[in-house]
C-alpha cells in the first residue's frame, strides 16, 4: 500500500507535456473582436472593434499585417513574457505586425477602438520602412521626390514598401477632387475621413465613405473620383499590391463593425 501512495506521487509531480501545460494561442481570425469584412487572395481584412475597458484576447499573427488606427488609441499591449507596454496610437497611424507577433491589446481611452486590420495574404519580401516609422526598429529610407510627386489635388505620403504591397497615406486639400484606383494594378482604400465618391456604375448620385470604410479595386476597375467637399484636408490609406493572379472578392465595401 506504501509503495503505490509513493508511485502516484511520483506520477503527480511528473511535468505535463507541453501541450498540456499550455492552452494554444488562437489565431487573429479566431479572435473574437476582429470581425472579417473582406476576403481575396491578396488581403483578409478584419474591422478590429472594442468598447472602452475591453480587450483584444491574446492572439497569434499567422501573415505579416498592416494596422491602421481609425482614431486615437490609447492602449496596453500584452506581450508574453515582456512587461505590459503603454501607448498612443493617433488616428491614421499605419503599422507593421509581423508573422508570429503574439498579443493582446486593451482599450484604455473612453471611445470604442476601431482598427482595421489588413493581413497580407502573400509572403512579403523586401521589405522597408519609406516615410514613417511602420516596421519599428528600422530605419526611414523616404524618396526625395516624395513631395514633388504630389500635385495640388493630393498630397502622398509613402510610408511602407515591400516588393509584393506598397502602403501610402494620402491627404486631399479641401475643395479638391482626385481620382483613385489604377487600372493596371490592384488596390485597397482606407477611408481616414468622411468623402463622397463616384458611382462604380458612372450614372448617379455620389457615395458616401465614411472613416474605417474601405473599397476594393481589382485590377482593370476604372478609375473613380474622391471628392472632398468640406474646408479640411481628407485623408486615406491606399495600398497597392504588384501584378499577381487575378483576386476573387467576397465583397468590394464594408462598413465599421458596431
Amino acid at each position: 500500500m506504501k509503495s503505490k501512495s509513493a508511485w502516484l506521487a511520483v506520477l503527480l509531480i511528473l511535468p505535463l507535456p507541453l501541450a498540456a501545460q499550455a492552452p494554444s494561442i488562437i489565431t487573429m481570425a479566431e479572435e473574437p473582436h476582429h470581425h472579417l469584412a473582406l476576403h481575396n487572395d491578396y488581403v483578409n481584412v478584419y474591422n478590429a472593434a472594442a468598447a472602452a475597458g475591453d480587450s483584444l484576447l491574446l492572439h497569434r499573427h499567422n501573415n505579416d499585417a498592416i494596422a491602421i488606427a481609425i482614431g486615437d488609441q490609447t492602449v496596453t499591449v500584452g506581450i508574453p513574457g515582456k512587461p505590459d507596454v503603454h501607448t498612443k496610437n493617433a488616428d491614421g497611424q499605419v503599422r507593421m505586425q509581423l508573422s508570429g507577433y503574439v498579443h493582446s491589446t486593451r482599450n484604455d481611452g473612453q471611445a470604442a477602438y476601431h482598427t482595421v486590420a489588413i493581413e497580407l495574404l502573400r509572403p512579403q519580401t523586401g521589405e522597408h520602412n519609406l516615410c514613417a516609422t511602420v516596421l519599428p526598429g528600422k530605419p526611414l529610407n523616404c524618396p526625395g521626390a516624395a513631395a514633388k510627386a504630389s500635385s495640388s489635388k493630393r498630397i502622398d505620403l509613402p510610408q511602407f514598401s515591400s516588393n509584393e504591397t506598397r502602403v501610402q497615406t494620402v491627404r486631399v486639400p479641401p475643395h479638391q477632387n482626385t481620382n483613385i484606383a489604377n487600372p493596371a494594378q490592384s488596390e485597397l482604400i482606407v477611408a481616414l475621413d468622411p468623402a463622397s465618391i463616384s458611382p462604380a456604375s458612372g450614372r448617379g448620385p455620389d457615395e458616401l465613405l465614411r472613416a474605417g470604410e474601405f473599397l476594393w479595386f481589382e485590377k482593370g476597375t476604372l478609375s473613380r473620383t474622391l471628392k472632398n467637399g468640406s474646408d479640411k484636408d481628407v485623408r486615406f490609406v491606399e495600398l497597392t499590391f504588384m501584378p499577381s493572379e487575378p483576386a476573387k472578392s467576397m465583397a468590394d465595401t464594408t462598413k465599421p463593425a458596431h
